[in-house]
């Protein structure tokens, strides 16, 4: 399903470009522009996508004993920087033809074309909504970004065309450009952040680490835990603690515990690493 998502992402950045270069060139509209640019960003980040996708889904190997997800990350924030770039060239282009502002030409094609596209996109952020819920990659999620963003260019290219063409608002065109790119930089900001983050070994967030507290509480013969470290790295959690049984267990039963508690916790994160290190000596000494 990830895969599917990354080629319909491919197929309507490509389709998307097309058009709006057709109508950018016979209305000269900076709005148009824009959403022209951001859709060739479009283009280059879901190619990466692509490239990434097919990496991160590889199993572990030998060089790599903790699998491949980590390129989720470097994906992730790669985009972001390019979603950055892109809008403050867009800003400061916009602020140019504020100062010099000039009329339009064939808005009404720009419309069409603008409608159009939106209603594609839509339809494509749907798709990529449904995927990233049902997967959690942090790629899909980003790329639907990108579209959630070509939905309010396209919105704004239509608003800045129609007030330039029929209201004689002509700065209208660079204004709504810099609105939205504005926009799309606040609501990228939290991929960057989460990218980051993962390849920094941040911690798991708060909420996240509780449940996973509450799962060892849930067990009565774990007297304690301590050690106890979590990490992303893309879509995969990593999870290791050390848990304080009582000191007459045999080995058997100790081992049956760490079996159940590992099983209970990937019940509740699917696919996490899980290193759980039972100590009987220390018994008492770390409550939970």
């Amino acid at each position: 399903m990830m895969r599917w998502a990354s080629y319909a992402s491919v197929a309507m950045a490509l389709a998307l470009m097309g058009g709006k270069l057709a109508a950018w060139w016979l209305s000269d509209s900076l709005a148009m522009l824009s959403s022209l640019t951001d859709s060739l960003f479009d283009v280059i980040t879901s190619l990466i996508n692509m490239c990434a996708l097919r990496y991160a889904l590889k199993p572990a190997d030998d060089d790599h004993r903790f699998g491949h997800s980590s390129i989720e990350d470097i994906a992730g924030l790669a985009q972001a920087a390019f979603i950055g770039a892109g809008m403050l060239l867009i800003i400061l282009q916009s602020f140019e033809r504020l100062a010099n502002p000039h009329p339009l030409h064939h808005e009404n094609l720009g419309m069409i074309v603008s409608g159009i596209a939106m209603l594609f996109t839509i339809a494509l952020v749907t798709f990529q909504t449904i995927v990233a819920k049902r997967t959690g990659s942090l790629i899909v999620a980003a790329d639907r970004m990108h579209y959630v963003g070509d939905v309010a260019f396209n919105l704004g290219v239509i608003a800045a065309l129609y007030l330039s063409s029929h209201m004689g608002w002509h700065w209208a065109d660079p204004a709504f450009a810099i609105l939205i790119a504005i926009a799309i930089l606040w609501s990228t900001r939290s991929i960057g952040i989460r990218a980051f983050n993962n390849l920094m070994d941040r911690e798991m967030p708060q909420a996240e680490k509780d449940k996973i507290v509450a799962i060892v509480k849930s067990m009565p013969e774990i007297q304690g835990m301590h050690q106890f470290k979590t990490r992303y790295s893309g879509t995969k959690a990593f999870m290791q603690m050390h848990i304080d049984l009582p000191g007459t267990l045999s080995f058997s039963q100790a081992h049956d515990i760490t079996d159940r508690l590992e099983q209970a916790l990937l019940a509740s994160f699917p696919g996490a690493e899980i290193i759980v290190h039972p100590d009987v000596e220390h018994a008492h000494n770390h409550p939970l």
